[in-house]
């Protein structure tokens, strides 16, 4: 299930290196509960650059394949994706890049646990758990 932002005017951008970016989708799953961590095991976490052709360009993630509820034995892994250009586009700080990145990887993380587009967007924005002190690593902001 596709997350789009939609902008009425484009802006510069907030513009990060590859590896930045991949930090970021990595900071959404270290914050992640260590049951939840558990139930992803099989997910294929995915950053490219823009969406397939074919598909809205603001598309900021994709979710495919089966969820937890539908799983089978032969199905395929499912498979999230981040789009960087996307969120680049949309965001003209770091920190709404970071906010929009960490909503996007929950986003499409709930469609694995067999939620649907409509039940994501009751929920309202989405923001990782803080991390309990125990199992907090010290990063570089």
């Amino acid at each position: 299930m596709p997350r789009r932002m939609i902008r009425t005017r484009r802006s510069p951008g907030a513009r990060l290196t590859e590896r930045d970016f991949d930090g970021l989708v990595q900071e959404a799953l270290d914050a992640l509960p260590p049951w939840v961590r558990e139930r992803l095991r099989t997910v294929t976490i995915a950053v490219a650059d823009e969406p397939p052709a074919g598909e809205d360009p603001d598309l900021l993630g994709l979710y495919e394949g089966d969820s937890l509820l539908e799983e089978t034995l032969f199905a395929a892994p499912p498979v999230v994706t981040i789009f960087q250009g996307p969120h680049a586009r949309a965001c003209r700080t770091r920190g709404e890049l970071r906010r929009e990145v960490t909503e996007t990887v929950l986003h499409e993380l709930a469609h694995h646990f067999g939620m649907e587009e409509d039940e994501i967007e009751a929920l309202g924005p989405l923001r990782a758990p803080r991390p309990h002190p125990s199992t907090a690593r010290h990063r570089p902001v």
